[in-house]
């Protein structure tokens, strides 16, 4: 129990690190994307572009070699104590782009379509807690992990496939200009 209670502040230490850089990246997007809002319409139909891509990555459609490379930071000591986590979250962060890459350049691009940074410091809050919570679970669960992860493996298979789906409908969506109008659609919805 002690352990577990150790693994578990290391990990909130880690999620942390990683989810700083996460948020100065949307603010700098959504930031960027403000600069840039004349040029919405083709920032817009770029990063549909763009979507569509790596949708079609994620689907195995199209090899990118570039995103299929893990940049990997050597720490000479590993930092000790919580601050070490911080810092190995942050490296985490900054080199992990097979796994985050496609996903989290998507998210940069809505985050730079937002009316304001807070919607893009919402997004990539969003996004990091995404990425957090299978770590968290990981910390509270890590003497049965590894054989769930044996069982359910295919779970992650299907689950990019869908992700690639999705990735392909938003880039359409962006490129044809209808994201705004789904959006409207959904804040009537839930307006309601």
């Amino acid at each position: 129990m002690k352990y577990r209670k150790i693994v578990l502040i290391h990990s909130l230490s880690f999620i942390i690190g990683f989810s700083f850089v996460f948020i100065i990246l949307g603010i700098s997007s959504s930031a960027l994307g403000k600069l840039l809002s004349n040029y919405q319409v083709y920032i817009m139909r770029v990063g549909g572009f763009i979507l569509i891509i790596l949708g079609l990555y994620y689907l195995d459609v199209v090899k990118i070699p570039l995103l299929n490379r893990e940049r990997v930071f050597h720490l000479q000591e590993k930092p000790v104590g919580l601050l070490g986590s911080f810092i190995i979250g942050i490296t985490f962060s900054l080199g992990w782009t097979p796994c985050v890459g496609p996903a989290l350049s998507s998210i940069l691009i809505i985050a730079s379509t937002t009316e304001s940074i807070w919607e893009g410091i919402f997004l990539l809050g969003l996004y990091s807690l995404g990425l957090a919570i299978p770590f968290l679970i990981s910390a509270l669960i890590f003497d049965q992990l590894l054989g769930l992860l044996k069982k359910y493996s295919a779970v992650v298979r299907y689950s990019m496939k869908f992700l690639g789906v999705l990735f392909v409908i938003i880039g359409i969506l962006f490129f044809s200009s209808y994201w705004n109008l789904v959006i409207a659609k959904i804040s009537q919805i839930f307006a309601l």
